[in-house]
């Protein structure tokens, strides 16, 4: 199962990098006028994901999700350091966006990070806060992402 799992991963970085691509374009193209749009966009996906991911295995708390995370990154190949995971709080950073959206603005991170904030929160069935300490997007070495409940 792994392995199958494994062979996934090419088909699913390329479609996170596409997701990026286009949202990268209609940022440069529209500027923070597009982020309303884009984030609302990435709101859709994410609770999208979450009713695909219920159905592969039960969510209860934060440290489920940061788990199912560890999981996927690990197949997938991403580089993920989790810095707290409990029942409230996962705590991360990487080296790298997947999404392919380096260079352009924290404000553009934000937007499409929703997709995870609305999938935790979907997930957990309550709203969940999001802090990015630290993007590529904006320039930064790393991203760093504080998902809590609230």
């Amino acid at each position: 199962m792994e392995q199958a799992a494994q062979g996934f991963a090419p088909m699913m970085k390329h479609m996170f990098l596409g997701l990026g691509a286009m949202s990268r374009a209609f940022y440069e193209k529209c500027g923070d006028e597009a982020l309303p749009i884009i984030t609302e966009g990435a709101r859709k996906n994410g609770v999208g994901q979450a009713e695909i991911m219920q159905k592969m295995m039960p969510v209860k708390s934060m440290k489920d999700i940061g788990e199912m995370l560890k999981m996927m990154g690990g197949m997938m190949g991403m580089e993920m350091e989790i810095i707290e995971l409990s029942d409230d709080t996962l705590h991360f950073k990487g080296p790298k966006c997947m999404l392919g959206i380096e260079g352009t603005s924290k404000g553009l991170c934000e937007a499409m990070m929703n997709s995870d904030k609305s999938m935790m929160s979907t997930l957990l069935g309550r709203e969940v806060e999001m802090k990015v300490l630290k993007s590529v997007a904006a320039g930064d070495k790393e991203c760093e992402v504080i998902f809590s409940k609230k």
